[in-house]
């Protein structure tokens, strides 16, 4: 398993300079950076959603960016989403320059307006910690034309990824951005807003999660592609834990794989740990005969962890699968859902809000 990563090097992050586009000495931008927001959502009446907003840009040996979005009526067991393409990524999609107002913003593709994204401060002089995101887009499926509308403002500290915030990824790389894989994450952004779905606007409030990731990223080969099942958890006693398993094969139900996981517990610094990561039935098969997970369990018993116990990760929706590659109709799945953790020490479990991620073999590519 991984080593684990010394806290003292949690200088790799400092807020709010690094919510902040990223170039290297020469004025060249991170070979990858993305801005991911996330969360579950509820209306007056109780009613239930999963929303996502992803601006993405990749400036490497080929220049494109594009927006991941959607959103899950858990209610009504509908997912809405888009994923839309910008090429070549805009030299001015991300404010790069510290000293002026903060914000992101990717275009609608095809000259639509549908597909476009914008994150800004909430306002001009204030911290980029507080976001204003909104996004629009028509279903991939049957065309229903959707908003995601939000206000976020962070509480507490980052969660910093690896308890360090950094992690090497090519040691040929000129640069740090090069080198380097930089992550923290915004895990108690309190939301309020509207969605949008059809002829429908829906007043929300909850809880959002935010991923800012940036610098080199480990993306295998066609071959051997990088692959992996994520499980993003925000328990009610504040406790937050970002797990994850990078996997080569598909996994099975109930065969346990070795995992990580980053620990936020209030009052402490970012912790990363050893766990393992159990997928179980029942499974949601796709369009592209990828089969999904739907039910995870997660075990910490890393003497170095400040928590230990199982977590049970649960989707809310079966079908949460994003259509992530046009060229080549690849399956991605990501979506809302909900926790129990079984502390040790603790009779009494704790519920929370969860997010899944799953980027598994695709069996069938297109021909």
């Amino acid at each position: 398993m991984s080593p684990h990563p010394s806290s003292s090097a949690t200088k790799n992050i400092t807020l709010p300079h690094d919510q902040y586009g990223h170039k290297d000495a020469q004025g060249n931008p991170a070979p990858t950076e993305w801005w991911w927001h996330v969360g579950t959502l509820k209306s007056a009446d109780g009613r239930l959603f999963g929303f996502e907003v992803n601006a993405a840009g990749f400036n490497s040996a080929v220049s494109y960016a594009f927006s991941q979005l959607s959103i899950t009526d858990v209610s009504r067991q509908k997912h809405y989403e888009k994923v839309n393409p910008v090429m070549p990524c805009p030299s001015d999609w991300a404010q790069y320059d510290t000293e002026k107002p903060w914000y992101v913003r990717l275009p609608a593709a095809n000259g639509s307006t549908a597909g476009a994204v914008s994150m800004q401060a909430l306002a001009p002089d204030s911290t980029p910690l507080n976001m204003h995101v909104v996004a629009s887009f028509a279903d991939k499926g049957d065309q229903t034309e959707c908003r995601i509308d939000l206000q976020l403002q962070q509480q507490g500290p980052p969660l910093i990824v690896w308890g360090t915030g950094c992690h090497l990824v090519n040691p040929e790389g000129k640069t740090p951005l090069s080198r380097n894989n930089y992550y923290y994450s915004l895990t108690n952004l309190q939301a309020t807003g509207t969605l949008t779905i059809g002829e429908e606007t829906i007043a929300v409030t909850g809880l959002a999660w935010m991923d800012h990731e940036y610098g080199a990223f480990p993306n295998g080969s066609p071959s051997n592609p990088v692959q992996w099942v994520l499980q993003d958890l925000q328990l009610a006693n504040g406790i937050h834990l970002s797990n994850y398993s990078k996997v080569g094969e598909t996994p099975a139900i109930d065969k346990p794989i070795a995992s990580n996981a980053t620990i936020l517990v209030p009052g402490q610094d970012s912790c990363f740990v050893d766990t393992t990561t159990t997928p179980m039935g029942p499974v949601y098969i796709s369009a592209k005969n990828v089969t999904y997970f739907l039910r995870f369990k997660v075990e910490i018993t890393d003497p170095q962890s400040p928590i230990t116990g199982t977590f049970y990760v649960n989707s809310l929706c079966p079908d949460q699968v994003l259509i992530s590659l046009e060229a080549t109709q690849q399956d991605v799945y990501e979506g809302v859902g909900t926790c129990e953790a079984h502390l040790a020490g603790s009779s009494t479990p704790v519920s929370g809000t969860a997010w899944i991620e799953q980027n598994l073999p695709n069996p069938h590519p297109a021909q």
